[in-house]
């Protein structure tokens, strides 16, 4: 299973960091298989987008709540919708969000509001394996294409993590 938090855009309308600011789009959470959601940004979507699957290093009784915080906050949206901002309610901000609701360490940083930097940021905070550098990380998180025939993430011989940043 995997969430990925968007912006619920119209038919025909494309997204703008821009609009983002002004409660153009409404805030939605995608619950669906891993190989499906990922699929649909690198081979569907046009022009194709770089999807990176990072393994988080979380105690199980973290990654339980971790889940459970992002069902509550799918709930909350049926009873009390939310807008989308681009820089307070993001997909890195929300995850910042679930992620403090349980106690955990994460802060709002400018490299959660800069999205590229969100890897480097959990590296930081311990939330990957430092046994391996962050490149090597990238390296093996990269996800150019996923085979519909296939049960598994195809690249580098690694096993799909279960949490993803």
């Amino acid at each position: 299973m995997a969430f990925s938090i968007e912006t619920r855009k119209e038919q025909g309308e494309g997204y703008s960091t821009l609009k983002g600011f002004f409660k153009q789009f409404e805030l939605t959470y995608v619950v669906g298989d891993e190989r499906d959601l990922i699929r649909v940004r690198t081979d569907y979507r046009n022009p194709p987008e770089d999807v990176y699957l990072y393994r988080l290093k979380m105690p199980q009784e973290n990654a339980r709540k971790f889940f459970m915080e992002y069902i509550r906050q799918i709930n909350s949206m049926k009873e009390t919708p939310e807008w989308y901002n681009t820089l307070t309610t993001n997909c890195t901000t929300n995850i910042v969000r679930h992620v403090r609701a349980f106690g955990g360490q994460a802060k709002y940083t400018w490299k959660v509001l800069l999205s590229g930097y969100a890897p480097r940021y959990a590296y930081e905070l311990g939330a990957l394996d430092t046994t391996i550098s962050l490149s090597k990380h990238t390296d093996l998180s990269f996800r150019h294409h996923i085979s519909a025939g296939t049960t598994t993430l195809s690249t580098a011989g690694t096993r799909p993590p279960r949490a993803s940043v």
